[in-house]
């Protein structure tokens, strides 16, 4: 009973290669009061993702350092746990590396102000400075996306259509009639969605992100937003309705799945409001069955179709092709 209340099935560690830092944050500690009268529980163990367990060898590489030394290089190994659904990962005793916090620019003005490379750590990158990223295209949402020079790409984002499916910033947020105050960006690039939204006084916006190929959290951060690292196989860290706008774009193609899709599309749900505006942002269609099943299953939720446009977007990112792409503004209804 009591192991079935804690939820947890531990990692074996009287393995040789076990790190002794994961055998000490892992140990259970016995509740100073003794047995919980409403549980059962007589003692608490670390929270570690369940799927640490078969990436027990990466983990121990993980948590292998000095206890109140320096934390070792090693952010590179901590992604690739995440992104092996090794979520959330141990907390560790050691200093990470730090980096100055000289050549920031204040807020507002580092919203839209270049940055220098010196103010990021560009360990386990291809690119070491920010000219090498404006070349590369990280992904079909962050393509020039570390451009914030007055006239680039990025600049000109959410402000300038080039599209019909480019919906402007302010007539999204016309829609929302004033009750606009939190918003959510999955898979929100260098946090470009976010800086519009500070500009228009809507300054609780979180911007979901990994660190794939670029310092993005690092740069969303620097321009005095809120990163948050987490990958999307996690269940969002919010409580329920409490979001006012989401918005999200190609990202949430999650390994292309429909099952992962609607899991995903359940927890989205879960964090917005009664009323909340759900913004999808030029999702590409990569055929008429996947924009007939994503159809069929945000009509699942009874969402109110207050923008829906399907158009031809070119694919900058790969075949260079035009394809199909799908914006709109859902609003999600009240229930029950």
């Amino acid at each position: 009973m009591e192991k079935q209340l804690l939820g947890y099935e531990s990692i074996d560690l009287s393995r040789p290669n076990i790190a002794n830092e994961l055998k000490i944050f892992l140990q259970r500690h016995q509740l100073p009061l003794g047995k919980d009268s409403r549980t059962g529980i007589t003692e608490m163990v670390s929270s570690v993702g369940h799927s640490c367990e078969k990436n027990s060898d990466l983990l121990s590489q993980f948590m292998s350092y000095k206890a109140s030394g320096a934390c070792p290089d090693d952010w590179s190994v901590a992604q690739k746990l995440i992104l092996k659904g090794c979520e959330p990962l141990p907390r560790r005793r050691c200093f990470s590396k730090t980096v100055s916090k000289s050549g920031f620019f204040p807020f507002p003005v580092s919203l839209w102000k270049p940055l220098g490379n010196n103010t990021f750590n560009w360990s386990g990158l291809n690119c070491k400075s920010f000219e090498c990223l404006k070349g590369k295209k990280l992904s079909r949402d962050c393509v020039n996306c570390f451009d914030l020079v007055s006239g680039g790409n990025e600049n000109q984002r959410f402000v300038k259509a080039k599209s019909k499916n480019d919906f402007l910033v302010d007539d999204v947020l016309a829609l929302g009639n004033g009750g606009i105050r939190i918003g959510f960006d999955i898979g929100g690039g260098s946090g470009s969605f976010a800086a519009r939204m500070f500009d228009r006084n809507v300054t609780a916006v979180i911007t979901n992100t990994l660190n794939v190929d670029a310092p993005f959290s690092e740069f969303i951060a620097a321009r005095g937003l809120f990163p948050l690292y987490l990958s999307l196989d996690h269940r969002f860290p919010f409580y329920d309705n409490v979001f006012d706008l989401i918005h999200a774009s190609s990202a949430l193609d999650v390994g292309g799945k429909a099952e992962k899709l609607e899991f995903l599309m359940f927890d989205i749900d879960r964090v917005l409001r009664a009323g909340g505006l759900f913004w999808l942002d030029n999702f590409f269609c990569f055929s008429e069955e996947k924009k007939q099943t994503l159809t069929r299953l945000i009509e699942r939720f009874g969402y109110k179709k207050l923008k829906w446009v399907v158009g031809e977007k070119v694919d900058s990112f790969g075949s260079g092709k035009s394809e199909v792409v799908l914006s709109a503004v859902l609003q999600k209804p009240v229930r029950g």
